[in-house]
């Protein structure tokens, strides 16, 4: 129920915030991007998320990836970082800069914007399962991408010349 909750007020909030101009026409969001943000929650299992601030973390993640993503002006990304931070809190009864502490990476006690850009999910980390995980070592995440990328591009007719920053 939380995270319905948290997801519907981000949504509400964005609604009423980030309205749509000539310069951000693609502002316009509806029921899809709740709808995406729960199914990125979903994508998760009871191993993947034993603990339950790995859940949170995966929520901010969704949010982020659904409506963090879509902003071009930097004050619309603060205030979606700020807006998440107070749900997080609120609704969560979590401190974000705790839920977040390994993501400070000036160890100043706060995360900022900048650090939370490092929070990654994915399922593809482990090539036997195909669980939705937080990667917390991303030269471990550079080494599987890159071992997949020689994979794809020795069998291609077609290679792809990719640089990961």
């Amino acid at each position: 129920q939380l995270l319905v909750e948290g997801t519907m007020r981000v949504y509400l909030e964005s609604m009423k915030n980030l309205l749509p101009t000539p310069k951000k026409s693609h502002y316009l969001f509806n029921l899809r991007d709740f709808g995406r943000v729960m199914q990125g929650c979903l994508l998760s299992t009871v191993e993947s998320c034993a603990d339950t601030n790995v859940f949170k973390r995966l929520w901010v993640h969704e949010v982020m990836r659904v409506f963090y993503d879509r902003l071009v002006d930097d004050s619309d990304r603060a205030w979606l970082v700020k807006y998440v931070r107070q749900v997080v809190d609120e609704r969560f009864g979590t401190n974000l800069n705790t839920l977040f502490a390994h993501l400070d990476f000036n160890k100043d006690g706060v995360v900022e914007e900048d650090d939370l850009r490092s929070l990654l999910f994915c399922d593809f980390m482990d090539s036997k399962s195909s669980m939705y995980m937080e990667i917390r070592n991303l030269e471990k995440l550079r080494t599987v991408v890159e071992g997949q990328l020689d994979e794809f591009n020795n069998v291609s007719k077609k290679p792809m010349n990719l640089v990961l920053f």
